[in-house]
């Protein structure tokens, strides 16, 4: 009687690593692929597969959430799982361990480095069971960007600007060699018309928030916040966000849902008694929270993003609106500049690049010199140099750097641009090159 093959489901967006794990695992295995997380899920419900191999930075559904998912009372019983990623940080491991992992290994891999990573787990004792489930998240108000209900869109052309109320990467910085530059951090405001689209809520936030408050004295402000991740330099002007305690005002929410919880959970927790003296739920706004699984229409403006390379979940946006693009890009690591050339490490970088090409404004940070960065090489930040290359590879019309690290003086930061320009003109590249300060208002 011949043997029954075990079963393999690989879920990775890369559909060149899927067919390789087949090629090299179909003489031992069955085999099934999955082009995300979300595919992943439905698949591993329906097919029970014996070992899941599953990239983490995935459309729809990140492999963290899968694993929580197939651990789950919901999930399967002793299916095995690897976790084979890009991502080489420590705090990438130790989430993916957390959320079920059995596994973890760093792509590219070698043929017989996944052969032998599969064989063995594979003959090893089962799998644990589903987990226990979490503890409760309070009220549920996380919605999937696919059960948005259709924005209302506006006839009327409405001028497009930016503004930025937050620079500084890392952590807030002061002091008189600061000051033409800005210490607080990110938090950029994209405004269409009348409507507010915040990215990231850091320091800068607050500033934004008794801005808004002066702007619409007795209207009620309806905006948008997206969040690109969960560190403290992106959300922790968030409770300082004045129009967030006025009942008239209606405020969402935006991210991929985190690592470990979901978005909600994240700032409920961030504004915990023991941190802050209001809680979350005290907030007077008309609050929600979106976790993001592909492109979002608010109306004024389609906001899209992509994962980015740094520790834990992190991403990018593009916004397009009125015939403009702006993409941002923070705490971005080149892939091939952390982890060595290869076609894998290639095509990642050049996914990010195609996400940000034609931009009337790209964004991006810029946190190191070449010389600071071999000390700080897997902190999950690029150089001035990387963000050079990455314009006269997109094609971008300006770049505004930012994500200024707070040892970097006013005139450090003026040595940094000018030492740019330079890249730029000697690599005839035409894009206009400029660092971003706070309170610095473009328009479109």
């Amino acid at each position: 009687m011949a043997e029954i093959k075990k079963r393999i489901l690989v879920v990775d967006d890369d559909e060149v690593i899927r067919d390789l794990a087949v090629d090299v695992l179909s003489e031992e295995y069955e085999m099934m692929q999955a082009c995300d997380g979300q595919d992943g899920w439905e698949k591993a419900q329906d097919w029970r597969p014996d070992l899941v191999i599953t990239d983490l930075m995935m459309p729809r559904m990140h492999g963290y959430e899968l694993c929580r998912l197939l651990r789950s009372p919901e999930g399967l019983s002793g299916v095995k799982i690897i976790v084979a990623s890009s991502k080489p940080y420590a705090a990438d491991k130790a989430q993916a361990i957390a959320a079920g992992a059995d596994e973890y290994i760093v792509k590219p891999f070698s043929i017989g480095e996944i052969q032998d990573k599969v064989r063995k787990i594979l003959s090893s004792a089962p799998a644990a069971g589903p987990q226990p489930p979490p503890a409760p998240e309070g009220p549920p108000v996380t919605n999937r960007s696919s059960s948005l209900p259709s924005p209302v869109k506006s006839e009327v052309p409405l001028p497009v600007s930016v503004r930025f109320w937050g620079t500084r990467g890392s952590c807030p910085t002061g002091g008189l060699k600061n000051v033409r530059y800005g210490g607080n951090t990110l938090c950029t405001e994209i405004r269409i018309g009348d409507i507010p689209v915040i990215i990231d809520c850091g320091t800068g936030l607050r500033e934004l928030g008794v801005e808004l408050a002066a702007e619409f004295p007795g209207r009620p402000i309806a905006g948008h916040i997206f969040v690109g991740h969960t560190h403290w330099d992106h959300i922790q002007g968030f409770p300082f966000f004045t129009p967030l305690y006025n009942p008239r005002n209606t405020f969402t929410v935006y991210s991929v849902r985190g690592a470990r919880s979901s978005l909600h959970r994240i700032f409920s927790d961030s504004m915990a008694l023991d941190y802050f003296p209001v809680p979350l739920s005290n907030l007077a706004s008309k609050l929600s929270f979106v976790e993001l699984e592909g492109p979002v229409d608010i109306g004024a403006a389609k906001v899209s993003f992509q994962h980015l390379n740094h520790p834990g979940v992190c991403i990018g946006f593009r916004v397009e609106a009125q015939g403009k693009v702006i993409t941002y890009i923070s705490d971005h690591e080149g892939f091939a500049k952390l982890g060595g050339d290869s076609e894998m490490a290639r095509r990642q970088d050049a996914a990010i690049v195609n996400f940000a090409r034609g931009s009337d404004l790209l964004i991006m940070e810029a946190q190191y010199t070449e010389q600071e960065y071999a000390s700080r090489k897997g902190w999950g930040h690029g150089t001035y140099d990387d963000a050079v290359k990455f314009a006269g590879a997109s094609g971008v019309s300006r770049m505004a750097i930012f994500h200024h690290d707070p040892s970097h003086t006013d005139d450090m930061m003026d040595a940094n641009i000018k030492y740019c320009r330079e890249l730029l003109v000697r690599d005839g590249v035409k894009t206009e090159c400029f660092a971003a300060w706070d309170g610095l208002r473009i328009k479109l």
